[in-house]
């Protein structure tokens, strides 16, 4: 081969590489949006995911604000401590807001550890001992059932 061919099969490979560059880049989509709870606070740290995709996520900044960049024609997932997860499609939507709901069974009863297992604490019955962080002890005497 001359070196006339050898730069023309150069200059055809990275003509063609940037194609191939510019072609993945139009499929993804950068989507950009506000999460906020039912009474319009922006919600802090809400994880932001493509669904069924590795690699692709965000959390939210202090404001609430994200910004993804994910394939046409995907699912973003939102997901937080304490709220109901959702999945929104997204075909070509560059802004999507989101208000998340509030799960319903966030309420945790009092519950006492014993040495046989755990119990609530209404039915509990016997003397308790209670041994906080800085190792004060305190006792509580027998409880009526």
């Amino acid at each position: 081969m001359n070196m006339r061919n050898i730069i023309l099969l150069f200059l055809l490979i990275v003509g063609w590489t940037s194609v191939v560059y510019a072609q993945n880049e139009q499929e993804k989509l950068e989507v950009t949006g506000i999460v906020t709870d039912a009474k319009n606070e922006p919600l802090v740290g809400v994880n932001v995911t493509a669904k069924n995709i590795p690699g692709f996520g965000a959390i939210t900044d202090i404001d609430g604000r994200y910004k993804i960049k994910i394939p046409n024609y995907s699912y973003l997932v939102f997901s937080y401590v304490g709220f109901d997860k959702q999945e929104v499609f997204v075909k070509d939507k560059k802004n999507i807001n989101i208000v998340m709901t509030e799960t319903k069974a966030t309420a945790i009863d009092e519950v006492v550890i014993t040495g046989t297992g755990a119990q609530k604490k209404l039915t509990m019955t016997g003397a308790v001992t209670t041994v906080d962080v800085y190792g004060y002890v305190t006792y509580k005497g027998i409880r009526d059932a």
